[in-house]
């Protein structure tokens, strides 16, 4: 059984947000009969913990493929040249590291969704770390 201060730092947040999860049940304490401290299971908070990094990491990943896209779709033509009007020409070495990039946001994106299996077989989150 771990300590309210403990399950805090393992799952990086405030003492004060796990009090409001246990009060709104999100994220229940088992509390001592006599002094009503919250203590939690050590096996629970080590497996949110872990859920907890990779959700966040994910998350922050994701924000990223917005301008990943958006550099790469410079590239794509999506409507029919005029008989007057040139083709758009690009510098090859630009097209190539925003690929590249694209290329490197999957690679990753792999990885941490293959984290994922680290978790226990059957785990399921409580809760989202966004809170």
């Amino acid at each position: 059984m771990l300590a309210i201060a403990q399950t805090a730092e393992l799952l990086g947040v405030d003492k004060k947000t796990l009090m409001r999860w246990d009060k709104e049940g999100k994220f229940p304490a088992k509390r001592e009969k006599l002094s009503n401290i919250r203590y939690y299971d050590d096996e629970d908070v080590s497996n949110h913990a872990l859920w907890f990094e990779i959700r966040r990491k994910h998350k922050a990943h994701l924000r990223l493929l917005h301008d990943v896209r958006k550099e790469t779709d410079k590239f794509i033509r999506t409507s029919p040249l005029n008989p007057m009007e040139n083709p758009k020409t690009f510098r090859l070495a630009d097209m190539k590291k925003a690929y590249e990039a694209l290329h490197n946001w999957e690679e990753e994106d792999e990885t941490i969704s293959n984290a994922y299996s680290k978790l226990p077989v059957g785990f399921t989150p409580k809760l989202d770390p966004e809170y």
